[in-house]
């Protein structure tokens, strides 16, 4: 399965907690999850030529994993536009944490993705994750109560559409609650969206988390198309009918 990983990298992102948390950027952390031969994975970040995602790379993408914060107004409209086209037309996307407000993310569900503000400083929240559809792919293996120590709290109302399904929800210990896993499908696109991941937190090294987005990943890919079924061959016809047939063509 062939892997894009793209995050903004933001100048404030090389200091501090982040660079602490994620040495080399939040991409690297994620990278680190598909270790398996049977990932390709590849890099991309904003300040590169086209954002990191040219028609090439999108081309060879089966699943996009999509990290952004600060710059989401400064992405080029043109690369929004071929990423909603490219989900349309079948490849996954695992949108996290604030990428919620990311160019392709409200193209493709028509809403602002705006939640209920919330007054909070560091070092955060603690956040309880409940498995809402503990049948779904991306549960497998998550057990449901899940206590992350520090994340930044979001809170409903959160203005998206109607979900498919609703995986996960996060409960904060200021009593702020979120939808924090819901999936989506545009056209032949599967899409999830995955609240935690704040940057300030090491979120993304939590073997839990990892698994979650390990899982959303495989359930994104695309669903290869059934081999065509070849026509049965009819069996030739013998005796009186057959000779008959035969004779007065």
């Amino acid at each position: 399965m062939n892997i894009t990983i793209f995050n903004e990298y933001h100048p404030n992102e090389h200091t501090g907690k982040a660079e602490k948390n994620y040495p080399g950027g939040i991409h690297i952390a994620l990278k680190s999850i598909f270790e398996s031969e049977e990932y390709d994975v590849v890099t991309a970040t904003q300040e590169q030529a086209c954002n990191g995602l040219t028609d090439e790379i999108l081309d060879n993408t089966d699943v996009l994993l999509w990290w952004s914060k600060n710059w989401d107004n400064e992405l080029l409209n043109s690369v929004a536009d071929k990423v909603v086209s490219r989900i349309r037309e079948g490849m996954g996307a695992v949108f996290l944490h604030s990428a919620k407000n990311s160019k392709p993310f409200l193209r493709l569900t028509g809403t602002t993705s705006a939640t209920a503000p919330v007054s909070w400083k560091e070092p955060g929240e603690s956040e309880r994750l409940f498995v809402v559809s503990p049948a779904h792919p991306i549960a497998e293996g998550i057990p449901s109560g899940y206590v992350i120590p520090n994340e930044e709290p979001y809170c409903e109302y959160f203005d998206i559409p109607k979900p498919d399904d609703i995986v996960f929800l996060g409960g904060f210990g200021n009593g702020m609650c979120i939808r924090a896993g819901v999936t989506f499908t545009r056209g032949a696109g599967k899409i999830f969206f995955f609240q935690p991941g704040h940057d300030s937190f090491p979120v993304y090294n939590d073997k839990v988390i990892r698994r979650i987005i390990l899982n959303a990943v495989n359930w994104a890919k695309p669903v290869a198309k059934p081999a065509p079924i070849a026509e049965e061959t009819k069996p030739e016809q013998t005796g009186f009918k057959a000779r008959v047939k035969k004779l007065f063509k």
